[in-house]
């Protein structure tokens, strides 16, 4: 009887510290990102505020200074982002640590003008990796932000890996027609199966990210004393029942 209700009690524990949060990458490619956003931007996070923070979600708006359109309509820099984080019913979770720089996938959201929200993708911190994958992935615009005097545009669509790319991404944005600026993402010559590794099923946060203490310090391993606790109890009695 004893041993029942101890391995119920178990069960019950484990089937609790699965519901809790947690970050899992649904395996995306950046391409395919990129086709199903109606907006992706690339640029840094200034500032970084969470506003919800529980066992289930660890939500959190940011400031973020758009340095280039990369597809999608004109924006004016810098942009608010709401709604990002570990969000219930979403599978990918959003780190954007300030200081560093994202390649994000958004959505309008709000009646503010620069307000927007990220869809249910991870972001994509720029390194060289990715740096790579923009040179490699056709049909990408290049336009500053609105009334920028300064050019930070990455370069993306490389015509080696995207011949039929012939318009200038170059242009300022009052000098091309804004309903111009947004093709269908074309697919590269380049093979993306080489390129394009399905990520891993886990999301692992940086060190020394703020979300890698606050959010997932407790997402994937919360339950962990909680487990060890109950097993370093249980085992002994099982034992000693057996015995």
């Amino acid at each position: 009887m004893i041993q029942r209700l101890l391995l119920f009690y178990l069960i019950f524990t484990i089937k609790i510290c699965t519901a809790r949060r947690r970050c899992v990458n649904n395996g995306v490619l950046f391409n395919e990102k990129i086709i199903r956003s109606p907006i992706v931007v690339y640029g840094e996070v200034v500032g970084k505020r969470v506003y919800l923070d529980s066992d289930t979600e660890l939500l959190f708006n940011v400031s973020f200074r758009v340095d280039c359109i990369l597809k999608g309509p004109d924006i004016q820099s810098p942009i608010e982002i709401t709604d990002a984080g570990i969000k219930s019913g979403h599978t990918a979770c959003q780190w954007l640590d300030p200081g560093y720089l994202y390649v994000v996938f958004l959505e309008k959201w709000g009646v503010h003008a620069n307000g927007y929200r990220p869809l249910d993708f991870q972001e994509r911190l720029v390194d060289d990796v990715t740096t790579d994958e923009l040179q490699k992935t056709c049909g990408l615009m290049k336009i500053p932000p609105l009334y920028s005097a300064t050019d930070r545009c990455p370069q993306v669509s490389n015509s080696t890996y995207c011949p039929l790319d012939a318009y200038d991404r170059s242009v300022a944005p009052e000098e091309q027609p804004a309903q111009n600026r947004n093709p269908q993402v074309k697919q590269s010559y380049f093979d993306h199966g080489s390129l394009f590794q399905l990520q891993s099923n886990i999301t692992v946060p940086r060190e020394g990210s703020l979300m890698a203490f606050s959010g997932g310090l407790h997402n994937n391993h919360a339950c962990s004393p909680t487990i060890s606790g109950v097993l370093f109890f249980i085992i002994p009695l099982i034992m000693i029942n057996i015995f």
